[in-house]
């Protein structure tokens, strides 16, 4: 969700000469000046802010210097009332990681949480809000794509391709995988206790086909809204929305 929102702000920028200035200021500049306070997501730690952010906020981008108390609410409250102790999560899609370091926080030094991500600069990102959380530990990273790469973003894009059969058995799955959601459930074998999933119907995967997969795999399915309550209008515009998925015992 949040990398559509960076390409959706990446393409209104005008100017050759911002676009070059802000690629250097973020990729070059950015870290070598002296840390600040942390910038925090659904309450996680995800990076420090720094000294010239202040500055030149509109070149900071992604993420933002600002705190996201909301950031991925649908998917943050879904793990955070599903994930248990000792739990086995799966996650597809980890975005700037904040999930994923949700899931290890719940499922606590006893279970684990195996992560696949296709964009070289998010596993990165998953990386560092892990250490910054003390879940390094608990938390395998995947330099893969599961499925088809249909909404990869990033121009490092992984050439290791995971077939959804190879996907780990597990207690709680989640799917932000840009399109290859429907993929995914059509062909995974693990059936875990809980299904979430960001639908992403601008990229083939609707909430409509997502429901009715979950359904024929024997889940009972709620559907959790909007996937960030930000970003409302571009979640209307393109079908983005959360559903989770319980299977029927």
């Amino acid at each position: 969700m949040t990398k559509l929102i960076g390409v959706y702000r990446e393409a209104g920028a005008t100017g050759l000469a911002w676009r070059l200035f802000s690629y250097f200021y973020k990729n070059f500049i950015r870290t070598l000046l002296p840390r600040r306070n942390l910038i925090f997501y659904a309450g996680i730690p995800v990076d420090h802010r720094r000294a010239g952010d202040q500055l030149l906020p509109q070149l900071y981008n992604p993420p933002d210097i600002d705190d996201a108390p909301d950031y991925e609410q649908a998917l943050v409250t879904a793990l955070k009332a599903h994930v248990k102790p000792g739990d086995r999560v799966t996650v597809v899609g980890v975005g700037s990681g904040v999930t994923c370091v949700i899931a290890a926080l719940a499922a606590t030094n006893t279970g684990c949480v195996n992560c696949f991500e296709g964009d070289f600069n998010g596993v990165s990102s998953l990386k560092r809000v892990a250490r910054l959380n003390g879940v390094s530990d608990r938390i395998n990273v995947h330099y893969a794509v599961v499925g088809e790469a249909i909404g990869v973003y990033g121009n490092a894009v992984a050439t290791t391709i995971v077939h959804p059969t190879e996907l780990p058995r597990c207690d709680v799955l989640e799917l932000d995988c840009e399109g290859a959601e429907v993929g995914i459930l059509r062909n995974m074998t693990a059936q875990p206790r809980i299904v979430a999933v960001e639908t992403h119907g601008f990229l083939g995967a609707p909430t409509s086909v997502v429901r009715e997969i979950l359904e024929s795999r024997g889940y009972s399915v709620y559907d959790s809204g909007w996937a960030e309550p930000r970003f409302q209008k571009v979640c209307i515009e393109n079908d983005i929305r959360v559903l989770i998925g319980t299977l029927c015992t």
